[in-house]
């Protein structure tokens, strides 16, 4: 009897309570509370063009795609994307039925919380568009890693956003107000393969309609010496003349040059050739040997204090009292060395100007620098014969291999000590930053129309050496000489400078650079007094 009773109440209470739930079921649909669509909440909407219509609208708008740095818009039209509202309201019906419609029922009665059930974006896209999309992006957008590059002062400024209205138009002379070098930057390459799954949480999310596209980045390259070559030819560009430059790092054995195989005159810088001949024929300077003696206080005042009669001594003897032939012994060690461009036919001052030997540096049909035709070179063997000089004391390089038995690693050093007695603090020596602490050694010269200087120098890496030839048509004045070539030292310490910053930032080992080198004098050194201005 209580098993019927409870059953007929139970009956009761079923039939009861059905009216209501069907009721609630047709006023819950199409979506029922706690149900959304994508994320969405549109179960207070029941009309169904009325849902697609906000769908649609939500899903129709752009995504934006970072490439990098770059910002890219892509429209859902543009790869036929839709959403496909029939389906995901289709999907949403199922919850009008069986237990978790009973659940929503229950809670909705008992004025407690949904649950949420999610019916996810449903769509339509075409994929082979999105791939040629992405596709099309790379080809626009992938880059290369870039290296440093060497920026004007006037570009800082215009970074700055500031106005400097009594800074001169750049051009030479201008290392006080700051050429600068800019950071490498990375490459960019797109992974499309990578990228469309992340393009479409972009476009199936009502929320996060944007995306960082996956990259292979390929990091900045280390500084190189075609970054410099690039520089210094983009600084010398508006020079008002003609600018040539070599710059060699012992490091690697490479080198950066700016037009440096045109002849010019060879001025007093070509006496760096005639000293090292001069140790060539010596083969040594002992103790009390009264030629080496006297031979070593001319090389000293030629190279000392630029002294064009000690130098014409010098070639007097190297050729036996002649100095056409020591000219001509100057040009067969030259010869000897690979040097095919470096010549002599006379000494300084010589009045008459005789024919020019043709070389490759004076045959050249770019530039013609009007080089003196009894005294020639080019900026790269000006800059390669003092590499030399350097390599050969530490017992390699040219010198050593062309000349084993007759210039020896003592002679070189003692060439790098006369050379150090040029104390005028110009040209490539005022552009070091901390000039009078700075190690350097330098033969400059000076002609009607050119100025050059040659330089090894202790830089932030190393030792390295500068060649610098320049020529203006008529008159080569002293300002613009003097600014130009502390620009190029400048620019190329810099560049060292950055270079052992962008290693030790790579965690590159520090290879224990070695102290610059004392110079000794040779054992038949004769002090010779004060040196005349040397400029």
């Amino acid at each position: 009897m209580g098993k019927f009773t409870r059953f007929v109440l139970i009956l009761i209470a079923v039939l009861a309570v059905f009216p209501v739930y069907t009721r609630y079921k047709v006023i819950a649909a199409p979506i029922a509370p706690g149900v959304t669509l994508g994320g969405l909440a549109l179960d207070t909407l029941k009309d169904r063009d009325e849902i697609a219509r906000h769908l649609e609208g939500v899903y129709a708008a752009p995504v934006t795609l970072y490439f990098g740095d770059q910002r890219l818009v892509l429209e859902p039209a543009a790869v036929d994307f839709a959403v496909d509202v029939d389906q995901m309201l289709n999907e949403a019906s199922a919850f009008l039925e069986g237990p978790d419609f009973l659940d929503i029922a229950v809670r909705a009665a008992l004025g407690m919380d949904q649950r949420t059930r999610n019916v996810p974006v449903r769509f339509v896209m075409n994929s082979d568009k999105l791939q040629a999309w992405l596709e099309e992006a790379a080809a626009l957008h992938n880059s290369e890693p870039q290296g440093q590059r060497l920026l004007p002062p006037a570009a800082r400024r215009q970074e700055a956003g500031a106005a400097d209205a009594d800074a001169p138009a750049a051009f030479v002379g201008e290392t006080r107000r700051g050429w600068y070098w800019t950071d490498g930057a990375p490459g960019y390459t797109l992974d499309v393969a990578a990228s469309l799954p992340l393009v479409i949480d972009a476009l199936t999310s009502h929320t996060e309609r944007s995306a960082v596209l996956t990259m292979d980045v390929a990091p900045a390259p280390r500084p190189a010496m075609a970054d410099l070559a690039a520089a210094l030819d983009s600084y010398s560009s508006s020079f008002p003349g003609f600018a040539a430059a070599y710059v060699h790092e012992f490091d690697q054995a490479t080198s950066a040059a700016m037009d440096a195989d045109v002849a010019f005159s060879g001025m007093s810088t070509l006496k760096i050739a005639i000293v090292t001949a001069a140790m060539e024929k010596l083969g040594g300077m002992e103790a009390d040997d009264p030629t080496a003696t006297e031979v070593g206080q001319w090389i000293d005042l030629a190279l000392g204090e630029s002294n064009n009669y000690a130098a014409n001594l010098v070639l007097s003897w190297l050729g036996d009292g002649n100095s056409a032939a020591g000219a001509q012994r100057v040009t067969q060690v030259m010869r000897a060395l690979g040097l095919e461009s470096t010549y002599m036919q006379s000494g300084y001052d010589f009045a008459t100007q005789l024919p020019q030997i043709p070389t490759p540096g004076n045959q050249q049909e770019e530039w013609d620098t009007n080089p003196d035709s009894n005294l020639q070179s080019t900026p790269r063997e000006m800059g390669e014969l003092l590499a030399a000089i350097y390599d050969c004391t530490q017992d390699q390089g040219l010198l050593r291999t062309t000349f084993p038995a007759t210039i020896t690693p003592d002679e070189c050093e003692y060439i790098l000590f006369y050379m150090s007695h040029d104390e005028f603090k110009e040209l490539l020596w005022s552009g070091l930053p901390r000039p009078e602490d700075a190690w350097i050694v330098h033969k400059h010269g000076f002609a009607f129309e050119s100025h050059s200087d040659a330089a090894l120098i202790w830089g932030p890496d190393g030792p390295y050496v500068v060649s610098v030839f320049l020529y203006r048509p008529g008159w080569m004045d002293w300002e613009t000489s003097n600014g130009a070539m502390r620009d190029i030292s400048r620019i190329t310490w810099n560049f060292f400078e950055r270079r052992r910053t962008f290693d030790e930032a790579a965690g590159a080992e520090d290879g224990g650079e070695a102290e610059p080198p004392v110079l000794s004098p040779p054992p038949v050194y004769v002090p010779v007094g004060a040196y005349a201005p040397a400029g």
